[in-house]
């Protein structure tokens, strides 16, 4: 069995660096599969926002990598919640144009296993298909168990959030 850590070392997962102010510490930690990795680093910065929102796609990803690897309040307003859980311990991490589907391995620990553009999955339904996509590589990961948080109580996965 191995860590995140051990995994990191590995290959099979990679940390999101935040690039935080020097002054702010990092409270809560992103993981990416390798696969969710090459597609921020080669596809996402081609990509133009659907909700035609002055940030670009790679802006609004960047602005929520920072907002919550630096611990900031996530806001759960009544007309868009940033995290949005699923079945099998799989949550929805995302912006107006964007969708990252992972789990939360521990409180504040949260690992991408499949990402997307909002438009694409809603007009093809890949939901389900992103949610299964994490189960199985999530399972095929040599992680200690409990491999993640089970549930979809936000309280449990997210320190500091807050309902409007």
């Amino acid at each position: 069995m191995a860590t995140l850590l051990d995994l990191e070392r590995t290959g099979a997962v990679s940390r999101i660096d935040p690039e935080l102010n020097p002054r702010i510490q990092e409270l809560r930690l992103i993981y990416t599969s390798p696969g969710v990795q090459q597609w921020i680093e080669q596809v996402l910065p081609t990509l133009e926002s659907t909700w035609k929102v002055e940030e670009s796609p790679i802006e609004q990803l960047t602005a929520l990598i920072e907002i919550f690897c630096a611990g900031d309040t996530l806001s759960f307003g009544w007309q868009f919640n940033p995290l949005r859980p699923h079945r099998n311990g799989v949550w929805e991490l995302k912006t107006a144009d964007l969708r990252m589907f992972g789990w939360f391995s521990a409180k504040d620990c949260f690992v991408v296993a499949a990402a997307d553009m909002a438009d694409r999955i809603k007009d093809h339904g890949l939901y389900a298909g992103y949610v299964g996509q994490v189960v199985r590589f999530r399972d095929g990961l040599d992680l200690d168990e409990p491999k993640f948080i089970s549930g979809d109580d936000p309280h449990a996965v997210v320190s500091d959030f807050s309902y409007p």
